[in-house]
């Protein structure tokens, strides 16, 4: 069942989506995308399949997920690094 979008997320949704739309679907979501949320403690998060939004003036990030919906944290001095796997090719071996 797909998960609606937060209202106070839905403008940043639409603006990453160019589409004006409630709910994302797994079309909207890499494969090859992860997301790493890092804290100043050096506690961090790792999401798969993901893609984060930050609100600067709310002092917020979000990250969506494919199959474990969304989270919001604070922003503060947290680093937020989008993370795209690269398969080697097999034919150059």
């Amino acid at each position: 069942m797909p998960q609606v979008v937060p209202e106070v997320w839905r403008s940043h949704i639409r603006k990453h989506l160019r589409e004006d739309r409630d709910r994302l679907s797994a079309g909207d979501f890499r494969s090859d995308q992860s997301v790493i949320i890092r804290f100043p403690d050096g506690s961090h998060v790792l999401f798969r399949y993901a893609f984060a939004l930050k609100d600067e003036l709310a002092g917020e990030v979000a990250v969506f997920t494919e199959h474990c919906g969304y989270h919001v944290f604070p922003l503060g001095e947290a680093e937020v690094e989008v993370l795209r796997s690269i398969w080697p090719d097999d034919r150059s071996e």
